[in-house]
């Protein structure tokens, strides 16, 4: 499985591709070629020029929730790409915002309008599916362990009303190669260990042998660590106790809270950066 980060806050000092906040991937697994999230503008384009990775021949986008930062580029995905469906859970097509403290309400969700026109490419579904045999979409099912503290300050508009956002519309993402599962979050809002333990709940006898994603430790509006270091530090103990050989993160995690989670899991973690590749066999 190759898998190269289109997307992510930061890059190499001397790369020419464009960072942005915002994550998305691109995987390559058997014939098959996967976009999950592609940033919150049309960067994950250039990038992918840069690297040589043609959109036009992706065979499916999924998009793990309904903020921009991770579907902003969604416009110009469909212009490049004419086949691939685009995979999400009904609830992503909500409106969703977020506040830092007493300041208005800023949408951060989807662009409707290019959901409208563009409506039979879109694949809404309410629970859990399997594409190509080895590709399952996952809604969390437990979430009674750690969730970031910073989903305070995100919300749902429904009929009107604000309410807290409950991330019914995040999905995980597992892919199946040679009896191995490798997991893929966008943001983990719903709790990375949530994530972990849904995938192992529907496939007990698979190991998993990757996680890779953001953990959502930052404070998005102060761009600090939102999480008590102790609480980071129980969330590596954690980790390290599901034996999961590598853990890839960046984006919503946060530099400081890599930091920590490095001196916890050393050589298991590694950080993501724009144009950074993983290969797995």
């Amino acid at each position: 499985m190759r898998i190269v980060t289109l997307v992510e806050n930061t890059k190499l000092e001397n790369s020419t591709l464009q960072e942005r906040f915002g994550l998305g991937f691109y995987i390559e697994c058997g014939k098959r070629k996967i976009l999950f999230d592609n940033g919150p503008d049309d960067a994950f384009k250039h990038n992918a020029e840069a690297l040589n990775i043609n959109i036009a021949d992706v065979d499916a986008y999924i998009l793990s929730h309904a903020h921009y930062d991770h579907g902003g580029g969604l416009k110009e995905f469909l212009a490049i790409n004419s086949k691939a469906k685009i995979y999400l859970l009904c609830e992503a097509n909500g409106k969703y915002y977020s506040t830092p403290g007493n300041a208005p309400y800023k949408y951060i969700g989807l662009d409707h309008e290019t959901i409208t026109e563009n409506i039979t490419r879109f694949h809404f579904f309410f629970d859990n599916i399997t594409l190509f045999d080895f590709v399952h979409l996952y809604k969390v099912e437990r979430k009674g362990g750690f969730v970031p503290v910073s989903n305070s300050l995100l919300y749902k508009n429904t009929m009107g009303a604000y309410e807290h956002d409950d991330f019914q519309h995040e999905l995980v993402l597992a892919i199946t190669e040679n009896n191995r599962n490798v997991i893929f979050t966008g943001c983990a809002h719903s709790g990375i260990i949530n994530m972990i333990e849904t995938v192992r709940l529907h496939m007990p006898n698979t190991p998993i042998s990757a996680v890779i994603g953001g953990f959502h430790l930052l404070n998005t509006a102060t761009k600090q660590l939102a999480e008590r270091k102790e609480t980071v530090i129980s969330l590596a103990q954690t980790l390290l106790k599901r034996n999961i050989p590598k853990i890839y993160t960046g984006h919503c995690t946060g530099e400081e809270g890599f930091s920590i989670l490095k001196e916890q899991l050393g050589d298991k973690i590694e950080k993501l950066y724009t144009g950074s590749e993983i290969r797995l066999s």
